[in-house]
């Protein structure tokens, strides 16, 4: 018997394709994005989440707000197992997989509530935004967060970069900023300076909003520098 994951995964390959190109799309490339068949399609067609023209296959409007709230779940579910777990390879790819099957919408809302609203999977493919996005939900204290948001005296280890240019990730790199750097912030304002290694490096805040840190426990702060212990940043916008 056909089941509902069988359809998604059709439904999920037309919004990859969509993300590329304009539809409708041949059968043969919305199953070679998909580890579906002609019967899934035949499910999806059927569920009225996909159409079908002489030109191809497409989503119906109902087939677009499954496809986003599947591929939502999966590339939550990356971002999670890949900057909190630390998981990595095809391990991960199949969890997620599974993932954006089963994730109730009160489950994936705390999941990226807890990782920060990130914008991008760890392959760069964008995240499409929730509710608790754009209301900006904070009951859940983050686990990843913009560098620009972590305080004096916190630890934190860089999750990732996402900037619109290269240029700056490149640049980044070649400080040695990277996946993996574990950091102390010692200055928040008016610049962000860290500590990584013997390097301190001074950021200004629309660098620092576009690293993303994994915040290290409280009991991890360094508190053996004199007059750092856990002081707080307080924000100052002058």
């Amino acid at each position: 018997m056909r089941s509902s994951d069988e359809r998604d995964e059709i439904v999920q390959a037309i919004f990859c394709l969509r993300e590329e190109r304009e539809g409708p799309f041949a059968m043969d490339d919305v199953l070679g994005w998909s580890r579906g068949d002609a019967g899934a399609v035949k499910l999806a067609l059927d569920s009225g989440l996909v159409t079908e023209t002489p030109a191809g296959l497409d989503l119906s409007a109902d087939g677009l707000d499954q496809a986003t709230l599947i591929v939502r779940r999966h590339r939550l579910a990356e971002r999670l197992l890949h900057d909190v777990l630390r998981l990595a390879g095809k391990a991960t790819e199949s969890v997620a997989c599974r993932f954006e099957h089963v994730l109730e919408e009160e489950v994936t809302t705390a999941i990226c509530t807890l990782l920060g609203h990130p914008s991008v999977c760890p392959h760069g493919k964008p995240i499409p935004p929730g509710a608790c996005c754009h209301n900006r939900q904070t009951d859940i204290a983050a686990v990843i967060q913009p560098l620009s948001n972590v305080g004096v005296g916190e630890r934190g280890i860089v999750a990732y970069v996402h900037s619109p240019t290269d240029t700056r990730i490149d640049r980044l790199a070649s400080f040695g900023l990277v996946p993996g750097t574990e950091l102390l912030v010692h200055q928040a304002w008016p610049s962000v300076v860290v500590a990584f290694g013997e390097t301190h490096l001074a950021l200004d805040h629309e660098t620092a909003v576009e690293i993303f840190v994994r915040v290290a426990p409280d009991d991890a702060a360094d508190s053996s520098e004199p007059g750092r212990g856990r002081q707080r940043r307080r924000k100052s916008r002058r």
